[in-house]
């Protein structure tokens, strides 16, 4: 079980310079990937992105990858085109002569004229190797940390897990005294009914349907049931290893369904409170699995 929210960090250096590489990870439904990165690195960023969709499923994620060159080092290399100036001097020296004119050109004139100076990009292959492996030893880092941090919410959902499973198994206690309390009080209603009006009839097997009825009504076993089910769910997709962060939203769903059913339900204080505990632990449970990828 791995968070998403995390956070990593690696350099590396070379006789180019220094390498950063920075990951910041938060919670996402879907993998939002975005790498920010010089522009020699461009050529490398379907690599960086193919390395974090092999080990990253689900999370916002923000890549910062910097460069910070030697001092000797020029990712721009400069060189002449002879061509464009060998006719340029020529056409200096053929204005000179057909007009009588000094031919005062230096340097610095043939320089400062367009495209006479030509920019390269310099080789940055070994760059780029050293960017991808960079990248790759940053992904190992983001999931220690996740992984880290995963586990302890793992303990504090499996001990959410045991609230749950404690609070159904005390209000399942409380099933029988609840309806056999409903029952009697209806009872009673009924025979201060026949005490004030001994005139009237009553049709008793009617009675006893409509009891039933009522009683069905209260009733929340099949909700104490299925929040059993759910809670033993829960505990063995705790136990896989690989991303269970929507198996998990699903079940806490399903656990608030039926948490607020027994609340809607419950014909006595008691299980209200009991209730009203379930949905705390409940949503104690939710807040960590928005986290989990």
């Amino acid at each position: 079980m791995q968070s998403m929210t995390a956070f990593a960090s690696h350099e590396v250096e070379n006789s180019l310079g220094r390498l950063t590489c920075e990951i910041r990870s938060v919670n996402q439904r879907f993998l939002d990937l975005t790498i920010k990165c010089p522009d020699f690195l461009r050529a490398a960023e379907t690599q960086f992105r193919k390395s974090f969709n092999q080990h990253l499923s689900r999370g916002k994620v923000a890549v910062f990858i910097k460069f910070f060159p030697n001092e000797s080092v020029s990712l721009t290399k400069l060189s002449v085109n002879k061509a464009l100036l060998a006719q340029l001097i020529e056409s200096a020296q053929s204005i000179s002569n057909d007009y009588e004119l000094n031919n005062n050109m230096g340097t610095a004139q043939f320089m400062s004229w367009s495209d006479v100076i030509v920019q390269q990009p310099a080789d940055t292959s070994e760059l780029n190797t050293a960017a991808i492996k960079l990248v790759d030893e940053s992904i190992k880092l983001l999931i220690e940390s996740r992984t880290r941090e995963g586990a302890a919410m793992h303990s504090v959902l499996k001990d959410k897990a045991d609230t749950i499973a404690t609070l159904n198994a005390e209000i399942r206690t409380f099933v029988p005294t609840i309806n056999q309390t409903l029952s009697q009080k209806l009872k009673d209603k009924l025979a201060d009914f026949q005490d004030n009006n001994s005139q009237i009839s009553v049709n008793l097997e009617r009675f006893e349907q409509e009891l039933a009825i009522q009683l069905q009504k209260v009733d929340i076993t099949e909700e104490l049931d299925r929040l059993d089910a759910h809670v033993i769910e829960l505990n063995r997709v705790l136990t896989l290893q690989e991303p269970v962060g929507r198996r998990l939203d699903f079940l806490i769903q399903e656990l608030n369904r039926e948490s607020n059913t027994i609340g809607s339900k419950s014909a006595s204080i008691t299980t209200s409170n009991a209730s009203i505990d379930l949905k705390v632990a409940i949503e104690q449970m939710r807040e960590q699995i928005q986290n989990i990828e």
